[in-house]
């Protein structure tokens, strides 16, 4: 399931916080390889995609993460504020391998 919703700049900063806390708490996937390989195995509690990724990518995860029935939501961040968030230069997306982080940042992003 996509949402399309969005958040403003202040939800951004913690929503950017919160993915940073959730990596450091050793519970987030980064990268779409690590994410494929995360959706079989059913680890996966969210994914979240960056404002600016490719079409391809967009595509593959959106179609992996239709077929594990996970939740693949597009935040406001685009691949270089994402990557800082998880201490990276740059990423695509990012999977939320934890229940409660997962919804803390559905909240966030104003997803039900």
């Amino acid at each position: 399931m996509m949402s399309t919703q969005s958040v403003g700049g202040a939800q951004s900063a913690r929503l950017a916080s919160m993915i940073g806390l959730c990596r450091r708490a050793n519970r987030l996937g980064c990268g779409v390889d690590m994410i494929k390989d995360a959706l079989k195995t059913g680890r996966v509690e969210l994914v979240l995609l960056s404002s600016d990724p490719s079409e391809r990518t967009r595509k593959q995860l959106k179609d992996k993460c239709a077929t594990a029935h996970v939740e693949l939501i597009p935040v406001p961040l685009t691949k270089a504020e994402l990557g800082a968030a998880c201490g990276m230069a740059e990423l695509s997306a990012c999977a939320i391998l934890d229940p409660s982080f997962a919804k803390a940042i559905r909240a966030l992003a104003g997803c039900p």
